[in-house]
């Protein structure tokens, strides 16, 4: 309702009446300026006021919730909205992760129309999503209609181009410094996504030469003077003005459906638009938790990692950007808590109940969309799962080796010799730590280039010619590289011997599976199982060959592209289940669904087979995680028994002070 007198919070101690704010004299209106005013300089309670969010609230209030503004669009408060939009105001990096239905979209858009309505002049929000046609039916369209519900409001809407211009410095036009202007971050829109991200400016609040008596002599201000001594207005103006060092206002991102969106827009925003807005720029993911290497999932990686926060029972965590991630679990929002049929879009617990009897609680689907919340473990399709590299210590950077100096080690995919895409060559130390395990330390994963316009020199010996000289870059002996001689590799291998040295290795990642023991793996009476029993094939075999060491903390220096890559292979359709052989999926399956050949993982996993076969990299088996008895033909699954392992350890208040770090 209209209020009948002025809730001035205060503000005329520091010079704010009717005259210097304008006010018309029409209680509603005028009320809702003082309130922006408020948000805009972050009134305090100390000071009088509610803090950014309570003016924020207030703002909403006496225009969309309010009968005497004529808006027929209504914003339901609730617990799970409060929480997120007051997230928002505090953090300038926020991660919203949340079950399907968590109505996480529509506060958002109400953020944006609301902080540029407030300072319009000064406020540039991109809104993001994966397509512009999903952003129509979820945040784009909820936006347009708290826009098109308030008459008047100060910006030139293009519906037809996806934008609100913004209001001009001068009150008498609009351009495109500032306003709000939707975005598709998927990847196939990634370019056009991409040039727009970096271009992105915060609006200027003044001319950038303005000093402080310029700003001082602006009839606004006139008022201020009779109130405050210079140092406390030098103070009071970068505040009121929202100014910086280079005069630029707020430039706000809200990504919706983050978990699509394409890594090269957080990339782009990582490396310009967050270095040239410091301090007035702000990021908002939204998203149903899925891939922890998805731009979502890296936006709200943990800091310290993901082993440090228990994903089924902490709701927030400080980011490793330093940002904040919030979560919310579908089993208890407030339409069930609360008993509130008001909040008809969340899920019901019969929704629930049959979401669980479909797909079983422990399922990745269950964890996404209603837990709303990672499921570290994967699934039983994957060949690796998040868990098996983030809770191995694979990230460490660091080792710190023992008396003697690791070997330098490498090893070359040739790639284009069985289905891939690119020549890649690993790189990485093999030596013994200060607690006398051995170790593989990744140290760089480098894509061969070639010249395809050089006629002269035949693809095959480019290859050779640039591995060589990568590795004597980098002090690797021939002896201590490899190379994949499957198929087209053995006349490829016949130019490495020309091209460098006979003393290279061939590894095979064709044919059957071999009769080494499957370190880890014993049958019911107490057998090694072979490898040949339990994989299909030896590219089956060269796939799971680096279970054991990521189990026993072997591996170390593993990127995230390479982690996601590894996460990202499959078995073949049909052969998880007792009894059975494993095997993976073949590359053609993989390329037509990622769209790429997993060459970084080919050629990782071929460094992992070479140093086991031919350089004594073994397990150390006193870290080792043994199975369990299960009297299957497989015998004992250490691989399963990590994952379930996984589950229980990852909250910090689980471990034993030995544990701890």
């Amino acid at each position: 309702m209209t209020p009948t007198a002025l809730n001035w919070y205060g503000l005329k101690q520091f010079g704010f009446d009717p005259e210097s704010l304008g006010l018309t004299g029409n209680m509603l209106t005028d009320q809702i300026a003082i309130e922006a005013l408020c948000v805009r300089i972050r009134h305090g309670e100390h000071e009088g006021g509610l803090g950014a969010f309570g003016h924020f609230k207030n703002y909403v209030d006496l225009l969309w919730n309010n009968p005497d503004s004529g808006s027929q669009k209504r914003f339901v408060w609730n617990s799970w909205a409060n929480r997120m939009l007051r997230k928002a105001f505090d953090n300038k990096e926020l991660g919203v992760a949340g079950p399907t239905s968590a109505g996480k979209s529509d506060p958002f858009a109400l953020y944006a129309v609301g902080m540029y309505s407030i300072d319009p002049t000064h406020t540039l929000v991109l809104v993001m999503s994966t397509t512009i046609a999903g952003a129509k039916r979820r945040i784009w369209k909820t936006l347009r209609e708290y826009w098109e519900s308030i008459s008047g409001l100060p910006g030139h809407a293009l519906w037809s181009t996806n934008e609100v211009r913004g209001l001009n410095y001068q009150g008498s036009g609009y351009g495109q410094s500032s306003g709000i202007y939707l975005l598709a971050s998927e990847q196939s829109a990634e370019k056009t996504a991409v040039e727009k991200l970096i271009g992105a400016k915060a609006p200027r609040t003044g001319e950038p030469d303005e000093s402080f008596q310029g700003l001082m002599s602006h009839p606004e201000n006139a008022d201020l003077i009779k109130h405050f001594d210079e140092e406390t207005l030098r103070e009071l103006l970068p505040r009121l003005y929202n100014l910086s060092a280079d005069r630029i206002g707020n430039l706000i991102v809200i990504f919706d459906e983050m978990t699509g969106a394409a890594e090269s827009l957080l990339n782009a925003i990582n490396t310009n638009l967050k270095p040239g807005n410091v301090g007035h720029f702000q990021l908002i993911g939204i998203g149903n938790p899925s891939d922890i290497y998805n731009p979502f999932g890296i936006l709200c990686k943990p800091k310290g990692g993901w082993d440090r926060v228990d994903l089924l029972r902490d709701d927030e965590w400080e980011t490793a950007t330093g940002g904040l991630c919030i979560r919310f679990n579908g089993e208890q929002n407030p339409r069930i808590v609360e008993g509130n049929e008001r909040y008809s879009w969340m899920l019901r617990q019969a929704d629930i109940d049959g979401m669980a009897d479909k797909y079983g609680r422990n399922s990745l689907f269950y964890h996404r969309m209603v837990l709303g919340t990672w499921c570290l473990t994967g699934d039983e399709s994957g060949v690796y799962s998040a868990a098996d590299i983030e809770m191995s210590g694979a990230k460490d950077k660091e080792v710190v080796w023992g008396y003697e100096m690791p070997i330098k080690v490498s090893f070359l995919d040739p790639s284009f010799t069985a289905g891939g895409d690119l020549a890649w060559a690993t790189f990485a130390e093999l030596g013994v730590d200060f607690e006398g395990k051995k170790v593989l330390m990744l140290t760089e994963g480098v894509p061969i280039q070639t010249d395809t316009t050089d006629t002269s020199t035949p693809i095959t010996f480019q290859i050779a010619k640039a591995w060589r000289k990568l590795c004597e870059e980098r002090g690797v002996r021939p002896q201590h590289a490899a190379y994949d001689r499957s198929g087209g590799g053995i006349p490829f291998g016949d130019i490495a011997v020309v091209v460098w040295s006979p003393a290279l290795t061939g590894m095979t990642t064709g044919g059957a599976a071999s009769r080494r023991p499957v370190p880890g793996e014993k049958s019911p009476d107490g057998r090694a199982i072979l490898a040949s029993e339990k994989f299909e094939n030896k590219s089956t075999e060269v796939w799971f060959g680096a279970h054991p060491f990521f189990r026993s903390h072997q591996i170390k220096g593993v990127p995230d592209e390479l982690a996601k890559e590894l996460c990202s292979r499959h078995l073949a359709k049909g052969m998880m289940g007792d009894g059975k052989k494993l095997c993976v999926e073949n590359k053609r399956s993989y390329k037509d669904r990622e769209g790429k050949s997993p060459d970084q993982s080919d050629s990782f996993l071929g460094l992992v087979d070479f140093c086991r076969d031919r350089l004594g990299f073994e397990c150390s088996e006193n870290t080792l995680v043994r199975g369990q008895m299960d009297g299957t033909p497989l015998g004992n699954d250490a691989w399963k028994v990590f994952r379930n392992r996984a589950r229980r350890l990852t909250k910090p208040r689980n471990m034993t002070t030995k544990d701890k770090p």
